[in-house]
């Protein structure tokens, strides 16, 4: 009877508490991060040696590496592909790739994939001469391409950036510059998280520091990053800092105090972490 009685009594409590709960002030909810749909474009039959190579340089640096970490659930960079399509037939500036090249072959059977609804496509362009005038070792920008707001980075593959003999050690270390600022400049943040110290500048203490190697499966040994005669294993890469997003601190020795690093075979999904 005893037993009985306190039943119902137990049971209003017990919803009294849940309606406490639910009135209490909703706690914060963390949004989702904005997607980056990454392209990787080449121009077909004029410098695309590298093709193949930097095609699994970029599936590990975005499926196998912490790189996603850096941009701490703001952002998530995600591959839609590598495709190599005509070249312009001229000498384009970097700056004419969006209206007069990457225009033309958004959505066509043979171009690039219309982008994915509700994210932002990234096209990443290497080249060099005679099909595109870069200046600087790389580029970005952010521009309407077919209709969609997209994040443009040039990768310059010629001219050789790094005085190493090894066209391929600019080429990774550049691709990966120039996503982490593209991506940057798309979200509205300053855009040298590579800048000063983080891209050797040689004034900077410690500036060949910020040169490592990204140790995927099948990446080469004992590369040259340029600097000092300094060699690492892994495909090259390099260190970024958060200063770097102030625009006034663009070319300054500012600490390098992120380091993309390779999951762990124990924890394969750290690529795209849920924050």
């Amino acid at each position: 009877m005893g037993r009985a009685s306190l039943c119902p009594l137990a049971l209003a409590l017990a919803l009294a508490g849940c309606a406490d709960e639910r009135e209490s002030p909703d706690l914060p909810v963390q949004e989702a991060p904005e997607v980056f749909g990454l392209h990787a474009v080449w121009f077909a039959g004029s410098g695309d040696e590298d093709r193949e190579l930097l095609d699994r340089f970029l599936e590990c640096l975005i499926e196998g590496s912490t790189l996603n970490h850096y941009w701490e659930g703001e952002a998530q960079v995600e591959l839609r592909g590598s495709y190599a399509l005509p070249p312009p037939g001229r000498l384009l500036d970097w700056d004419e790739l969006a209206s007069e090249w990457l225009e033309r072959h958004v959505g066509t059977d043979a171009g690039l994939p219309t982008p994915r609804p509700g994210e932002t496509p990234l096209y990443l362009v290497f080249g060099g001469h005679p099909d595109l005038w870069v200046g600087a070792c790389g580029r970005n920008s952010v521009a309407t391409v077919a209709g969609r707001v997209a994040g443009v980075g040039v990768v310059r593959t010629t001219p050789e950036c790094w005085p190493t003999g090894d066209r391929l050690r600019s080429e990774t270390q550049i691709a990966a510059h120039e996503i982490v600022e593209t991506v940057d400049r798309a979200l509205g943040h300053g855009t040298c998280a590579g800048g000063g110290t983080c891209r050797g500048r040689a004034i900077c203490e410690g500036y060949c520091d910020t040169f490592v190697g990204l140790e995927c499966p099948g990446a080469p040994t004992g590369s040259f990053v340029g600097c000092e005669g300094r060699q690492v294993d892994g495909w090259v890469i390099q260190r970024f800092g958060y200063d770097g997003r102030d625009p006034d601190r663009c070319e300054t020795c500012i600490e390098c105090d992120f380091t993309p690093e390779l999951c762990p075979t124990e924890d394969p999904a750290c690529a795209y972490p849920a924050w």
